[in-house]
């Protein structure tokens, strides 16, 4: 269906000034911008839409605790993972001796992912804009020595996204320029989160309350990886979605899957979309691929004709190469001996490892409770159901063990390798589902600096109880996925111009993080934000002249 007052057959005949594939935080912010400059938008989501009003919809609680009988069976499951803004696509990891199929926990549905972000929005530091240097052995990575628009270029879009995102905090302060941010004040750090925030500020390091676009209304749980319940979150949906609907005339066309662009030499001429309607043929005079790094660029490479025989806009070949997906691992530790922390608690950043000893590490954040062991135990896979039969004695020796802590996540900044990608399926839909694969190996830049920094960190965390679950490894950890499209000066280098922009097609964007040229160590929401409201305000000076 469309939000508001057109049909799926009407939209198709009309010529949109832009139609944008994905609702999460680029594509969301950058058309409310264009709609609020007047300008007719139609937004492609393939998820369902979970804006207010909308009946079914699974909020203040993941999918498998609010529906856990859904986990027996496929279809069933799947259906509740997308009425809980969850993806239900099908990634098959190609990267060991034997692949590994899963479903990746992003979102999908209105929003994308911020609707299940734990709402950090944070800039990047000055340094970031010339990784490179930030590394003292990058072997073969493709890390470039700047990216082509600098912090200060950047400076007040991030202004205007934390803006619009309500983003409240206190600045870092190891972090000069954050002094003159000027954010509202964030709430102060709950029981949980206070010892450790004075034992870490007794060693002598900079604790600070990260950055949030969160109003923290009464009862607010600083809900991370489901649905707000409340008007807490700020997300691509509430701030920037729905009063491009509601209040600057643009349109939706949820579930409705971009299934590939048609395009000559030098334009996008249609976007070919798959829904309940049947295929789609919409036009626009410009399209902006904001659906992903993971989808999007299997957009591209599903749109190969005889002009673009290895995909569109891929004279570089570098479509889907430079995949990064940060190292996430987590380290649970019990700041009281008797703690028993069951809520969110997204509230501590650290970043006296960000740059350490002349290399580049990451940053350390508290990442609230562990996640009930319905979250593991619901699921048609064979894991899970071995769970399940294991359940009684499973549960008590997860909840003696793991439950009760605080929980702390270190971001280990990965470079960018051509290897590393995003590839077509052999068989891209089954069931409805859409389906890609995978490649993504670990290089000695990043195995070794996640080495230090991890130990590092315990040892500021020597004194208390703790236990280390490194997921770093882990391939299915695809929340921070970047890189695979990414900007730069250079066409034989980039995917897209500084404009972001796709070098070789005039009329055609990418605004989600596949533009990134480097990781950074930080969560990528702002500088996604922010970044597509300049490209925003370029399309409306270079295309829309009236």
């Amino acid at each position: 269906m469309v939000d508001g007052d057109l049909t799926a057959r009407e939209a198709e005949r009309v010529v949109w000034d832009a139609i944008v594939v994905g609702t999460g935080m680029g594509g969301g912010m950058l058309g409310y911008s264009l709609a609020r400059s007047g300008r007719r938008v139609l937004f492609v989501e393939k998820g369902r839409s979970t804006l207010p009003g909308v009946p079914g919809i699974i909020r203040a609680s993941m999918p498998e605790l609010a529906e856990p009988l859904a986990g027996r069976s496929a279809e069933a499951y799947y259906d509740a993972l997308a009425r809980a803004g969850r993806s239900i696509d099908e990634v098959e990891d190609i990267s060991g001796r034997f692949s590994r199929r899963f479903v990746p926990f992003l979102g999908s549905g209105t929003g994308g992912s911020s609707g299940l972000y734990g709402m950090v929005c944070e800039r990047f530091f000055v340094r970031d804009f010339t990784p490179r240097q930030n590394f003292r052995d990058p072997g073969d990575s493709t890390v470039p020595d700047a990216w082509p628009i600098s912090y200060d270029q950047l400076r007040p879009w991030y202004a205007a996204a934390e803006k619009q995102l309500g983003v409240r905090g206190q600045p870092d302060p190891l972090r000069p320029e954050a002094n003159d941010v000027g954010l509202p004040a964030a709430p102060p750090f709950s029981a949980d989160n206070q010892p450790l925030v004075e034992y870490l500020r007794g060693r002598g390091l900079h604790p600070y309350h990260l950055p949030m676009a969160c109003d923290y209304t009464d009862g607010c749980s600083t809900c991370q990886g489901y649905l707000c319940h409340q008007s807490c979150k700020n997300d691509a949906a509430r701030n920037c979605l729905l009063p491009a609907i509601t209040e600057h005339g643009a349109h939706l066309l949820a579930e409705c899957r971009a299934v590939r662009l048609e395009a000559d030499g030098r334009q996008v001429r249609q976007v070919i979309c798959e829904s309940a309607s049947g295929m789609l043929a919409l036009k626009g005079k410009v399209v902006v691929l904001a659906a992903g790094a993971l989808a999007t660029p299997l957009l591209l490479l599903n749109s190969r004709s005889g002009d673009w025989p290895r995909g569109l806009a891929n004279g570089s070949d570098l479509v889907g190469r430079n995949l990064m997906r940060h190292l996430i691992d987590l380290i649970e530790i019990w700041p009281q001996p008797d703690c028993k922390i069951t809520a969110q608690n997204k509230e501590i950043g650290l970043n006296d490892f960000y740059f350490w000893e002349g290399e580049k590490y990451g940053t350390v954040q508290s990442f609230g409770s562990m996640l009930p062991i319905e979250v593991l135990s619901t699921g048609p896979g064979w894991r899970a159901k071995a769970l399940r039969l294991m359940n009684p004695a499973v549960r008590w020796g997860y909840e003696r063990f793991f439950n009760g802590g605080l929980v702390l996540a270190s971001i280990t900044e990965d470079l960018p390798y051509l290897g590393n990608c995003v590839l077509p399926s052999d068989r891209p839909i089954l069931n409805g589902r859409q389906r890609l694969r995978l490649q993504y190996r670990l290089h000695a830049s990043e195995i070794e600096r996640r080495k230090v920094f991890m130990r590092q960190l315990k040892e500021v965390l020597q004194p208390f109880r703790k236990v280390t679950l490194r997921d770093g490894e882990n391939n299915a950890s695809v929340g921070h996925v970047c890189g695979t499209c990414r900007f730069g000066t250079d066409p034989k280098t980039s995917v897209l111009d500084p404009h972001n922009r796709a070098h070789e097609v005039d009329n055609l964007y990418v605004v989600d993080t596949s533009f990134f040229p480097s990781s950074t160590g930080l969560n990528p929401s702002l500088t996604v934000a922010a970044n597509a409201l300049r490209v925003a305000a370029h399309m409306n000076q270079v295309h829309f002249t009236s």
